[in-house]
């Protein structure tokens, strides 16, 4: 691709290329070309659309083999975004009608299994088929598209799943059509274009590949500008620190430092590793 004419995908500015970054797909490993806009501070991988379905049947966190270890490992997490979901969505025990939650890119289906024991009408959305099958296998609700759901959502959320879509704007403004008036958004997303950018210049130049398998990595800033473009208002944005995670003593200590840090930025700059948008729907 020419890198003069390679456009933002939230702003149109063009972007420039700053190095590479490791992929790998169900053929193999290799290096693509990552991507940076200065406006909207994100960063950009350059890959092809196959490219991109066969990453995400080869990604460990699909495999079944894997699915009893992310149960173990994130449940906690998983109920920790589920009572942020109850206190956005208004959802209270004596509910005569639950509230709708959909998961999109809910892979193995745990948080739809914990979402239905905590009194939500729980759907899925998954584009890896074999995950899709094994789900419905279960007794979950879950579709391949947006545009196949049967109802609105009083909570949509989108945990760690923003950064495998390219064409960003035109999902985020599907999300809004499939929401009740005045529902609410919850992203996760990784929290790592500073730490790329600092190893790239510092560590390994032009090496980007700490942004791990994203094709948009996003920081507070970008993820803001997306939403409020797409007529979102951004009701909290919450530093990740490893709630409801099983994590080792060095990533505990490492995710409670740099949740401290952010707090010393009043939340304007954050250095945890992720972090959650909560965003509402205007009129």
């Amino acid at each position: 691709m020419d890198a003069g004419k390679f456009k933002c995908p939230l702003c149109a500015s063009v972007m420039r290329q700053v190095g590479t970054a490791r992929f790998y797909d169900e053929n193999g490993e290799y290096q693509t070309p990552i991507f940076r806009c200065s406006d909207c501070d994100l960063l950009y991988r350059d890959v092809d659309s196959a490219k991109m379905v066969s990453h995400y049947y080869a990604v460990n966190y699909v495999q079944e083999v894997n699915e009893e270890h992310y149960r173990h490992s994130r449940t906690g997490f998983f109920k920790y975004l589920l009572s942020i979901a109850s206190k956005y969505a208004g959802k209270t025990e004596t509910d005569a009608t639950p509230p709708v939650l959909v998961d999109f890119g809910s892979a193995y289906g745990h948080l739809l299994e914990v979402a239905g024991q905590s009194g939500f009408h729980a759907i899925g959305i998954e584009l890896n088929e074999k995950l899709v099958s094994s789900c419905r296998d279960r007794g979950l609700e879950v579709y391949t598209d947006i545009g196949q759901l049967p109802d609105k959502a009083d909570v949509f959320l989108a945990i760690d799943s923003l950064y495998c879509v390219s064409d960003i704007i035109s999902l985020i403004n599907e999300i809004r059509s499939c929401l009740k008036p005045n529902g609410f958004f919850i992203a996760r997303v990784t929290n790592r274009n500073l730490y790329a950018s600092l190893i790239s210049r510092f560590i390994k130049p032009g090496d980007f590949s700490a942004i791990g398998d994203a094709i948009i990595s996003y920081s507070r800033k970008s993820l803001v500008k997306l939403l409020e473009g797409q007529n979102y208002r951004i009701v909290d944005v919450i530093p990740d620190y490893g709630k409801g995670k099983r994590l080792s003593f060095r990533k505990a200590f490492l995710y409670r430092l740099s949740y401290l840090l952010s707090l010393m930025f009043a939340r304007k700059l954050i250095l945890t590793p992720g972090f959650i948008v909560v965003a509402q729907a205007k009129d």
